[in-house]
């Protein structure tokens, strides 16, 4: 947990003013917390009133992300053209001569030499470049903090990958895979819960790789019966039998689960070196729903190297027969050092555009009809932070989002919801019941 640095109104008033922004997935919002825990021993105030130090945390899975990283930094720099602007992230350690050549760039920091105590300390004042190899070996961050919300805590329990897809970055910036030790993570876990959160969302860069997942799932759920476990995006060929039997199960197992697809075409499957066939896919979906709906996401790349209209065909065809309930497509963005950078045949921009429009327009009609399928059921909810039009922002465990009609004083816990309508992306209900003793 990041506790709050005590001082007194003088020391506060005289501390470094220090503001943080991330960009990317949910490590990095776990990296950040990590990071700003550190700043803050250190005796800054965080503030994004004329702050004196700027932390940027980027993403380089895209070069869309490298581009927004460039810009935020620039727009920051105009804003505040006498703060020192420190970045690290993904795309800080790719390519941290290319951020250092910005404008009001005055350090850059590695994903190693962030978890560094010195290397921070000199980061902030104001010392240039810093990054180490991306696959040196090193241990996991056991002092980092937890991200929280309301009522889910974020968990990173690993990070780093050793698989190496052809197309993609994140072995050589996030390093060597590693894992926080069991017994490190039921201690934060059980530290999370006496703090009264109720949803524990379990996370890392390749979080099927994570030794006995399923037997760390139980032992997160032994620790009392007031609250549950998420599984954030696990790769489809790691998710355990044990672990896909719990699903729908074990009703504190939310019925979710992020498995990256990337394509429906078995020869764009191997060529992106992904471990696994369609057919593979599709058991595991079989597998996962015998029990009953669960909410399942699923990745997709358009325009690979090779993907032809056949090849693309097969995906739309794929996803159009799967019970998948949430997409998340790209376009295939080659990355600096990966083998599908080498790959000859690249996919027109318009060509890859259009491809990506139309698993959009299918992912929405499919998450529709999921949203819809609960009209008139109910479903375990944790609140969120913020209100919406009808009620109060509550997720469901299934992963669609309610807005609740319900007291103020209603936070911890977990809620059965009675959803009786549909507010655009949103479900609309009413507290049924408090489902478990908190």
């Amino acid at each position: 947990m990041v506790e709050a640095v005590a001082t007194t109104p003088e020391e506060a008033a005289t501390a470094p003013r220090v503001s943080f922004f991330t960009l990317g997935c949910r490590l990095n919002q776990y990296d950040t917390a990590a990071l700003r825990a550190q700043v803050l021993e250190e005796g800054f105030q965080e503030s994004d009133a004329e702050p004196d130090v700027i932390v940027v945390n980027t993403c380089t899975v895209t070069r869309r992300a490298d581009q927004e990283a460039r810009q935020l930094v620039r727009r920051l720099h105009r804003e505040s053209p006498g703060a020192r602007i420190v970045v690290t992230g993904c795309y800080a350690q790719r390519a941290p001569e290319e951020l250092g050549a910005l404008a009001g760039v005055s350090a850059v920091l590695g994903a190693a030499e962030r978890e560094d105590r010195a290397s921070v300390k000199r980061a902030l004042g104001g010392f240039a470049v810093d990054v180490g190899p991306g696959r040196a070996a090193r241990a996991f961050a056991t002092s980092a903090p937890v991200h929280v919300g309301r009522s889910r805590a974020l968990l990173k329990i690993q990070d780093g990958c050793d698989s190496f897809c052809t197309y993609c970055v994140v072995p050589y910036v996030r390093g060597r895979s590693r894992s926080l030790s069991s017994a490190e993570v039921l201690d934060r876990a059980r530290r999370l819960l006496d703090t009264g959160f109720a949803e524990i969302v379990l996370t890392g860069a390749d979080l099927g790789s994570y030794p006995r997942l399923s037997n760390l799932v139980e032992g997160i759920l032994s620790l009392g019966p007031g609250h549950r476990v998420r599984l954030s995006s696990i790769e489809p060929h790691k998710v355990d039998p044990v672990l896909a039997a719990m699903i729908g199960a074990e009703p504190r197992l939310c019925r979710h689960l992020h498995l990256p697809l990337q394509s429906g075409s078995n020869g764009i499957l191997r060529a992106m070196r992904r471990g696994y066939t369609r057919e593979d896919y599709a058991r595991l979906l079989e597998r996962v729903l015998r029990k009953g709906p669960v909410g399942i996401g699923a990745d997709v790349i358009v325009g690979f190297p090779g993907e032809g209209e056949a090849e693309f065909q097969e995906t739309l065809r794929f996803l159009e027969e799967q019970p998948v309930t949430f997409l998340h497509v790209f376009r295939y963005s080659s990355r600096p050092g990966t083998a599908a950078s080498r790959l000859p045949v690249l996919v027109p921009d318009p060509v890859a555009r259009e491809r990506a429009e139309r698993l959009r327009v299918l992912g929405e009609a499919k998450a529709r009809a999921f949203r819809r399928s609960f009209l008139g059921k109910t479903l375990p909810v944790v609140m969120e932070r913020g209100v919406g039009r009808r009620g109060r922002v509550a997720m469901s465990d299934v992963y669609v989002p309610i807005e609740v009609e319900a007291e103020e004083g209603m936070v911890r816990g977990i809620f059965e919801v009675r959803v009786h309508d549909e507010e655009q992306d949103r479900l609309v209900g009413s507290i049924a019941t408090r489902s478990r003793a908190c």
